[in-house]
């Protein structure tokens, strides 16, 4: 017969993995922190437009290293440095962001490649039409400290960045000015902090 001491340590094992689960991210209104860019770059024009405007929620398992997440970017906030260009990119005759101004990131599968590197399949939707989109992340957990506090988060964070290419014609934008003046193909990065408190 089996002594039940020795079956104790076993049990705080498996009881430890049992109770090992996603945890829920909320991203941060961090307006120094948090950061999406789209460069369109021709021979004509080349002009970084950007936005601190990001929200939405993560699910992150630090210890299977697996995890899911929605992320929506206000386009109506996206700057570009000249006000009337800001004011033909809302409209329908590009973006559309008065009629839809969600740009929204959602992921279909997460895949740990190594340190803090994840390969990110999801879906974009930009002018009210989605695509799927890949792309490299960097992930961070980082545990609640005064640094962390001070940047406006009251918990653990989870800093998350990540770059990938979208082409505007993949979303049923079409205009005269691309692919000469506007690029056809936008350069897109994304960084944000999000919190379990």
């Amino acid at each position: 017969m089996k002594s039940p001491l020795k079956t104790l340590p076993l049990l705080a094992l498996l009881g430890g993995l049992v109770s090992a689960a996603p945890v829920t991210y909320t991203v941060v209104a961090a307006p120094t922190l948090n950061l999406m860019t789209a460069e369109s770059a021709t021979v004509a024009e080349t002009f970084v437009a950007r936005t601190a405007e990001v929200s939405g929620t993560l699910s992150f398992d630090a210890t299977t290293r697996t995890g899911s997440g929605k992320v929506t970017v206000d386009g109506t906030t996206i700057k570009t440095g000249n006000t009337s260009r800001d004011g033909h990119m809302r409209s329908a005759a590009w973006l559309n962001f008065d009629k839809t101004p969600a740009i929204v990131f959602e992921t279909t599968g997460v895949k740990y490649v190594s340190g803090d590197q994840y390969d990110v399949t999801g879906k974009l939707t930009l002018n009210g039409v989605t695509r799927p989109v890949t792309s490299r992340a960097t992930v961070k957990l980082t545990p609640a400290s005064e640094a962390t506090r001070a940047a406006g988060a009251r918990g653990d964070v989870l800093a998350v960045s990540t770059a990938f290419k979208v082409k505007l014609s993949d979303h049923e934008v079409r205009n005269a000015r691309i692919p000469n003046q506007v690029s056809d193909t936008l350069a897109i990065s994304l960084k944000f902090i999000a919190s379990d408190k």
